[in-house]
This record gives structure tokens, C-alpha cells and sequence, in this order.
């Protein structure tokens, strides 16, 4: 049997896809620009005496808002799919809109820094107190460094702020913070 949370999730990702794939209509608005991949590791600094890690996959589209001479931003759509162990063992799914700022370089190396946030729906299999339900919302703030590899590939190393937590659906809603490490591999076209 599907639980709410798991159909609130469906509905999500379906709206999601119905905007980042649009109709002639809206097709000069949403231009996806690049997509890509990557690992992450996360591990908790919020629950007391206990230790909850997680390692996972992550694709994203991206697509440019606005650009200038020293600053880009970007709308991201990220779907993430997490192991965790310790504390609780358990996987994790969600799909994030984020906005990633980028501090571009004048320099011939290219090298960008970027500060990004996020939030989204999320579902995971944890039987952790701290988080109530199945159904949460997974929000992150980060800092990372852009490095080009070839001509249309690039390579971004990052560190993210991470919490979750139910926003209040739930009488248990302490959330759980974390550190996330991230690798990502990209490609423009």
C-alpha cells in the first residue's frame, strides 16, 4: 500500500518534469543549458549520541536566469538518491529546486566559486525519531569551487549545510542536520 507521503512525493516529481520539460508555449523561457551527476557523502552534527551517514547519487539539469559580468545564476533541479547507516539504515529520494550563484573569474584558468540553496520534497525509508514521518523536506545552503576540465565539462567540488525535517506535519519534527560532501561532473551544450 502507498502511503501519503510517498503519493505527495509522485505528485511532485511529475510536476516537476511537467515544468522542466515545457510546451512550444513557454520553450523561450526554460532553456536547459547543462546537466549532470555526482556522489555525495553527508554525516549528521545535530542528533545527540548517535551518528547517522549517508552516501548517495545525484543528477541535476541547470538552466541560466540571469548573467552579468562577474556573476551568473542558475535555476537547478536536482534529484537525489541516498544510503544511510548508523543511527538508522534506510534510503532516501528527493528532488530539490535550487539556485546557484557563481562568482566568475577573469582570469584565463576559468576557475568559478559559487554559494548555492535549496529546498524540496523528500522521502525516505529512516525509522529515525527525530524525523516523524516518511515525507519531509530536505533544504541545503552550500559553498563550492567550479573547475573547467575540456571545452564543454567541468568539474565542481562543494560543501553543503543539510537539514531535514517535516515542517510541522508531524508532532515529531526535530530534523536532522548535516555536513555534505560533494563531487559533481557536468556537461554543457
Amino acid at each position: 500500500m502507498v502511503g501519503p507521503g510517498l503519493r505527495l512525493l509522485a505528485v511532485a516529481l511529475l510536476l516537476a518534469l511537467a515544468t522542466a520539460r515545457p510546451g512550444p508555449a513557454l520553450a523561450w523561457q526554460i532553456q536547459v543549458k547543462e546537466w549532470g551527476g555526482g556522489a555525495q557523502y553527508s554525516t549528521d552534527f545535530s542528533l545527540r549520541h548517535q551518528n547517522l551517514q549517508s552516501t548517495g547519487a545525484l543528477a541535476y539539469l541547470s538552466t541560466p536566469l540571469w548573467e552579468g559580468s562577474s556573476l551568473r545564476l542558475e535555476g537547478r533541479l536536482e534529484g537525489q538518491l541516498a544510503k544511510f547507516w548508523n543511527y538508522s539504515s534506510g534510503v532516501e529520494l528527493a528532488l530539490v529546486p535550487a539556485l546557484r550563484l557563481y562568482l566568475l573569474s577573469g582570469h584565463a584558468c576559468k576557475l568559478s566559486l559559487y554559494g548555492e540553496a535549496g529546498v524540496g520534497p523528500s522521502y525516505n525509508t529512516l525509522h529515525v525519531k527525530e524525523l516523524g514521518l516518511g515525507f519531509n523536506f530536505l533544504s541545503f545552503a552550500g559553498l563550492g569551487l567550479r573547475l573547467p576540465l575540456v571545452k564543454a565539462m567541468s568539474l565542481d567540488l562543494g560543501y553543503r549545510l543539510r537539514h531535514i525535517s517535516n515542517a510541522g506535519l508531524d508532532d515529531a519534527n526535530g530534523g536532522v542536520s548535516s555536513h555534505q560532501f560533494l563531487v559533481e561532473l557536468g556537461y554543457e551544450y
